[in-house]
């Protein structure tokens, strides 16, 4: 069943889906590649066996034009590109695979790998929108009879969504589960079909018999062909559900299309003026990149409270918004034309994460920011006292009575930049902690107590 009214992520129209298969046991292959465009039919490359270099490195270099062409489209249009892929394994398979181009030594091999990199790197990144695994993206719009990870199936997930009529709902997802959805082919498909024709194959081609090498290239292709069109084509499904007019728009997405357009002209100028992209950060990086996603899990939050009417329901359940009703509004005066407002307001929210000195802004207009000084629980109900830091004028105009939701700050994206630069001074020198010299110790100056126990318990 829906879980949310609003759509919960940007869908670009001139999107790609991208889906791979690689070889049992070759997780940095690619057997066969599937790539189109919304609602259009795929184009289809498959190698015979991937485990040849020169085979493998043919499909790759298909692939880099697509590519090459589409990302020149987006940054010249001032967007971002978006790849959609099947699953979270899918999705993972191409990060992988971005690492492992980038360090090979054929240059427009790894001018692939580079471009996938920014999809890979955004992808662990909240609120991102360049690298959408369609599973993900239904599991964020609905709600299934399945566990978490059975979700992950994109044909089962779904039948569930859209069961067929008629028809019971456990033999459909249980004859949905028998087609592979991710990047791997079924074993039981391996052992009987694919292992011989790709045997047969080798053979031939070490033969020098060229029309048996043909004859079975053909038959590979085929075969993948049967087992790529229908993942491509669920993937295809999958958007066109979350396309539909049912879902409301979500003004938070606006801003992180933006966002992801910033992101993506950065990427771009990098490479352009060739900084070097390793395998492996450098602790000053690491520290960097961790510090911008937690920003950007703020964000993202602050951003889905304030637009998203089911994360505010979901917000006020948890705790993390504040519902309040006002029951009294105090003016002091404390200098002349200077006066100081206090909020008097009462919840009746079972669980709030509430201290002293926290500040909160209203969610909805007018603005007001509040900084809270004290908190009380009454019987079913919560008092809380707070002063008006912003907003003053809206609250001299306010009456007693009205109810207003309390949250984060709002979203300030462009501040990361300042935060990583102050971060890019302050990390100038290593921090002992990240090299290999520890600090000299500090020579104790008061003796060791002979039972360390017993005197933290007397602390306690």
């Amino acid at each position: 069943m829906p879980i949310v009214s609003q759509r919960q992520l940007v869908i670009q129209p001139h999107a790609r889906i991208l889906t791979l298969i690689a070889m049992a046991g070759e997780d940095t292959s690619v057997h066969a590649a599937a790539l189109g465009r919304i609602g259009h039919p795929p184009e289809i490359n498959v190698v015979a066996d991937p485990r040849r270099r020169d085979d493998q490195y043919g499909l790759l270099r298909w692939l880099l034009p697509f590519f090459e062409n589409y990302y020149a489209e987006c940054l010249a249009g001032g967007t971002f590109p978006q790849i959609w892929v099947s699953s979270a394994g899918a999705l993972g398979h191409l990060d992988t695979l971005a690492d492992r181009l980038r360090f090979t030594d054929e240059d427009d091999i790894k001018r692939l790998g580079t471009l996938w990199t920014y999809a890979g790197e955004r992808s662990p990144v909240a609120g991102q929108q360049a690298l959408i695994s369609a599973t993900t993206a239904l599991r964020a719009h609905y709600a299934t009879g399945q566990q978490e990870a059975e979700d992950e199936h994109l044909g089962s997930l779904l039948t569930w969504i859209d069961p067929p009529a008629g028809r019971d709902i456990w033999a459909a997802v249980a004859a949905a589960e028998l087609q592979p959805m991710a990047v791997k082919t079924d074993p039981q498909f391996d052992t009987v079909t694919l292992q011989p024709a790709v045997e047969d194959y080798n053979r031939a081609s070490s033969a020098g018999d060229e029309p048996a090498s043909t004859f079975h290239r053909q038959r590979i292709r085929q075969m993948l062909e049967g087992v790529i069109r229908p993942i491509h084509a669920a993937t295809q499904r999958a958007i066109s559900v979350l396309m539909e007019p049912r879902w409301g728009p979500n003004p938070s997405l606006d801003v992180l299309a933006d966002q992801e357009a910033r992101e993506f002209k950065q990427f771009m100028a990098g490479r352009e003026e060739g900084f070097y992209l390793p395998y492996h950060d450098s602790p000053k990086a690491g520290a960097m990149k961790i510090a911008s996603r937690e920003r950007a899990v703020s964000n993202v939050e602050a951003g889905m409270l304030r637009h998203d009417r089911a994360a505010r329901e979901k917000g006020a359940v948890s705790g993390s918004v504040l519902r309040v009703k006002v029951t009294d509004i105090r003016e002091e005066k404390i200098a002349p034309r200077l006066f100081k407002y206090e909020f008097v307001l009462s919840s009746q929210q079972g669980s709030l994460h509430l201290r002293t000195g926290d500040e909160l802004w209203t969610l909805d207009e007018p603005k007001i920011s509040l900084r809270i000084n004290d908190v009380g629980r009454h019987g079913s109900y919560t008092r809380i006292k707070g002063e008006v830091l912003h907003g003053k004028n809206a609250v001299k105009r306010m009456s007693p009575g009205a109810t207003l939701d309390f949250g984060p700050e709002a979203p300030n994206w462009p501040s990361i930049g300042n935060e990583l630069r102050q971060m890019s001074e302050r990390l100038t020198h290593e921090p002992w902690t990240h090299g290999d010299k520890t600090p000299t110790s500090t020579p104790i100056k008061r003796p060791m107590p002979s039972n360390l126990l017993a005197m933290v318990e007397r602390l306690v």
